[in-house]
């Protein structure tokens, strides 16, 4: 009788076996597979994860977004290094829309998001319109461009400001994008009478800096 009783299992089918097997472990089985996938998820999101070493943003209008990517590569490749590398630029668009009284605006989420993004130091360059700029100015929010090295603004259209407000220095802060700029005019861009300017929290000061150069030489 034990002996039967130790045996019954092999007697049963493929198909029985798999069944029990189903029945009595399948909380086992459910937990396991879950954990698998969470790790591998996780494993390969570690393997791919890239790091943004150059954030960018654009305020505007329009902007065609397949050529935004394009722009974002090749920004990638010329200041950062191997786009195949973990290390690149990213370049994102907030869009302005016309108010009941005609004026252009930010609708309220992507100020938040702007905002948000700017206070966890997560844009380092920021090409806006004048009122915008105008705004984030006397709150500090931009790097003095006149004490900085390694940038020449006798050649440029400079923004300045003409006295001290809320402990901002007097100076100048961003630079007007050149009228004719073909990197910009590629991307679909409205970039007329818009400002480049570089966050005064950025942590990639320098890199900010030389993607400035880079782009006003376009």
């Amino acid at each position: 009788m034990a002996e039967e009783k130790k045996n019954w299992f092999k007697e049963l089918t493929f198909k029985e076996k798999l069944q029990y097997i189903w029945d009595y472990y399948k909380i086992h089985i459910i937990v396991g597979l879950l954990l698998i996938y969470v790790l591998t998820t996780f494993t390969l999101s570690m393997i791919n994860r890239k790091e943004y070493v150059l954030n960018i943003a654009l305020i505007g209008e329009s902007v065609d977004f397949d050529r935004l990517s394009q722009f974002s590569h090749e920004v990638t490749k010329e200041l950062v290094g191997n786009p195949s590398d973990k290390k690149e630029a990213s370049v994102d668009f907030y869009k302005l829309m016309r108010d009941s009284q005609g004026e252009l605006i930010l609708d309220p989420a992507s100020t938040q998001k702007l905002i948000a993004r700017i206070a966890a130091k997560q844009i380092d360059v920021i090409i806006l319109d004048k009122k915008s700029f105008d705004a984030l100015a006397v709150q500090g929010a931009f790097l003095r461009l006149d004490k900085t090295e390694g940038l020449d603004l006798k050649d440029y259209k400079v923004v300045k400001t003409l006295k001290d407000v809320n402990g901002v220095k007097k100076g100048v802060y961003g630079i007007y994008v050149d009228s004719d700029n073909r990197w910009l005019k590629q991307i679909g861009y409205d970039y007329h009478n818009k400002i480049i300017a570089v966050l005064s929290n950025s942590e990639h000061k320098d890199l900010a800096i030389k993607f400035v150069k880079w782009l006003l030489k376009g």
